[in-house]
């Protein structure tokens, strides 16, 4: 008798290991949860801050890349496991965006509006689509010319 309740409390509590594995990867998806986001110009490499411009009438091609807590880049990890990011702004008529074939965290931005407009940009992100969370929020200006205001920090 002992050594079936035994057996029994051994199998429950292996039973409930399990729950508690798959519930806690169901939660994250089996991935690092994404704390802080940030945009990077493709072309230079360099960092967008919180406030910047783009040129007007011009594409500029734009990374997203996701970090967690411990601030590493797990951009890579959350593209493998199906996630899906967009660039929101508004108003919605300030830049149209296309997405980049084979950079799926990639966009190649125009901005639409005259110099001068601004907008608010989101970045959203999300498993099933890219409106599950928000990171953000940057202000945005259309310059005449060149982007400026970036910086290397994220």
């Amino acid at each position: 008798m002992k050594a079936r309740v035994l057996k029994f409390m051994l199998a429950t509590t292996a039973f409930a290991f399990t729950l508690a594995a798959c519930s806690s990867d169901e939660e994250t998806g089996g991935h690092s949860q994404p704390e802080t986001v940030a945009l990077v110009d493709v072309a230079s490499g360099e960092t967008f801050n919180t406030n910047f411009s783009l040129p007007a009438g011009s594409t500029t091609r734009i990374a997203i890349h996701f970090y967690d807590a411990d601030g590493q880049d797990i951009t890579e990890e959350l593209i493998e496991t199906g996630h899906q990011t967009a660039l929101v702004f508004t108003p919605g008529t300030f830049a149209s965006q296309d997405l980049v074939t084979g950079a799926p965290f990639e966009r190649d931005v125009t901005v639409d509006a005259a110099a001068g407009a601004t907008a608010s940009l989101v970045v959203g992100y999300g498993h099933e689509d890219a409106t599950q969370e928000q990171f953000g929020s940057y202000e945005v200006t259309a310059s005449e010319g060149a982007a400026a205001a970036r910086t290397a920090a994220r």
